[in-house]
């Protein structure tokens, strides 16, 4: 398991630099901040955000440095101890075989993988949901208090990680009804001093940031605003009960949280675990059903939100996958069996053998064609150092119809990379003209460069001729506006089309 382990992080860390996303920058310039001693701007700017992993990159920032690659190790490293976690977990249930198998379909899972390769907190809601239930089913088990503080323990450090931990809650509850009934009372009483635990360790920080933020909690809590819903609808109106079975499989026809022959070993797992109902098999069953019909749901919904699935299915697939082979194993063993029919058993074996192993590594193939589509360069860092360099202490400098791939956060980070540099940074349009119409006014910008006493902003190439979203708008065409006006110039430019950054300077006298 360490030599899995070991390759496993290796080909995380090693497979290339991907290109900054707008979601992952609030952990960015968290951790940044945080590094950097900033906790009155950190609260001010991303309070309201759970400050786990933060903290992590935050530690990291300081051993090596300030980079986008640094910032991503704490996602990264919540996905190896997630690996390593379910790997015992399923060691203490099923056994080392499926311990191990276990834990391979969890890593070959591309939509952890993909999610591993940039500073988002889902790794870090795996690793706290599969932490907090592990040491609660050995609480069910055994009875000991200790088990029972570090599962609460786990739970309020793991809110702290990604508020939607606390559906492990409903989960824990479910459990103690389906596997404790005949000491129910106690149980419960104990329970209660859970989550009482739970809460003493998550109410500093709400007394910190949260009780002043309570509208950003909200949003950050319900994971998104109402433009989720669109995305929700789009396998129709009744695809409700099934639209998890397709958004963890096939959400768009290059994307695939799980590979579909995977999924279907973890569902076929679960079925197994309902058929046979051991104790442990209940409690993985209680675990996949409550997070599946809550987020089922939850109005708002996108296959990252339901990535405490993985890890029970993966356990799933492993055990049911070791329990197949074994029969099949068994019936070829058979000397009282015909030549014909321990041939048929072997020849059976084989194929899903080989089935198992072609799947598991085209699924590793698939996680990393998924993150290879995210390896381009945006030459952000260069056109940042060049515009601050020559920008003095007073003056701004602005970011030009932003995207996902490029906005006032991501030069902010870089620019504050030197903790000499505190310039103002801002982007027009607000919000970020791939995901919304844009309304890009050139005489506004002039009057909005006065106001910040700007000197500079930065433009990305966009393709040039690529419309904005919902308009006909493009980037030549934003330049042409720009430039009538008499008051920009074009400075210099940095990287290659179509993702290059022009630098343009601003003219304060008219």
């Amino acid at each position: 398991m360490l030599l899995f382990t070991v390759l496993y992080g290796a080909f995380l860390l090693g497979s290339g630099f991907v290109v900054i996303q707008w979601d992952e920058m609030s952990h960015l310039r968290g951790g940044q901040l945080l590094a950097q001693g900033r906790f009155a701007d950190y609260v001010q700017a991303y309070g309201y955000y759970p400050p786990i992993y933060d903290l992590v990159s935050s530690g990291y920032f300081r051993l090596f440095g300030i980079s986008a690659e640094v910032g991503r190790l704490a996602s990264a490293t919540f996905l190896l101890l997630s690996v390593w976690l379910v790997f015992e977990f399923a060691n203490r249930t099923h056994g080392p075989k499926v311990g191990l198998l276990s834990a391979i379909f969890l890593g070959a899972m591309p939509g952890l993988f993909w999610v591993s390769k940039f500073a988002m907190l889902e790794s870090a809601l795996v690793f706290f949901f599969t932490l907090t239930l592990f040491f609660f089913f050995s609480w069910i088990n055994a009875d000991k208090n200790k088990a029972l503080v570090l599962s609460a323990l786990a739970l309020g450090v793991g809110f702290l990680a990604k508020y939607q931990i606390a559906v492990a809650g409903i989960v824990m509850a479910a459990a103690i009804l389906w596997l404790c009934r005949d000491r129910l009372r106690a149980r419960f009483s104990k329970f209660t001093l859970l989550a009482l635990m739970a809460i003493l360790v998550v109410v500093p920080w709400l007394f910190v940031v949260g009780f002043g933020k309570g509208n950003d909690l909200i949003y950050a809590i319900t994971a998104g605003g109402e433009d989720r819903i669109a995305y929700t609808q789009r396998f129709g109106p009744f695809a409700l009960p099934v639209f998890y079975l397709i958004e963890m499989t096939w959400p768009y026809n290059n994307t695939h949280p799980i590979f579909l022959p995977l999924f279907v070993l973890g569902l076929l797992g679960a079925a197994f675990f309902a058929y046979r109902r051991r104790r442990e098999d209940k409690f993985f069953l209680v675990w996949f059903l409550i997070v599946y019909v809550f987020f089922t749901l939850v109005p708002n919904k996108q296959w990252r939100y339901v990535v405490p699935l993985f890890p029970v299915l993966a356990i799933s697939a492993g055990n049911f996958l070791a329990f197949s082979f074994r029969k099949l194993q068994n019936a070829w063993n058979c000397m009282s069996a015909s030549l014909t029919r321990r041939r048929f058993f072997k020849i059976a074996g084989f194929f899903l053998a080989a089935f198992t192993i072609i799947s598991t590594a085209y699924s590793f193939y698939d996680g990393y064609q998924w993150t290879a589509r995210y390896f381009i360069d945006v030459p952000i860092p260069e056109a940042t150092d060049f515009a601050a360099s020559q920008l003095s202490p007073n003056q701004s400098m602005a970011v030009l119809c932003p995207n996902n791939s490029f906005d006032d956060d991501m030069v902010r980070f870089f620019l504050e990379a030197n903790e000499s540099r505190r310039n103002q940074v801002w982007q027009y349009p607000t919000l970020a003209v791939d995901a919304f119409k844009p309304d890009f006014n050139a005489t506004q910008l002039v009057s909005l460069c006065k106001e910040q006493n700007a000197k500079f902003l930065l433009l990305y190439e966009y393709g040039q001729t690529t419309p904005f979203f919902n308009t006909t708008l493009t980037t030549a065409q934003v330049w042409d506006s720009m430039n009538r006006t008499g008051r920009f110039e074009y400075v210099t430019y940095f990287g290659v089309s179509p993702r290059a950054i022009y630098v343009l300077s601003f003219t304060q006298d008219s």
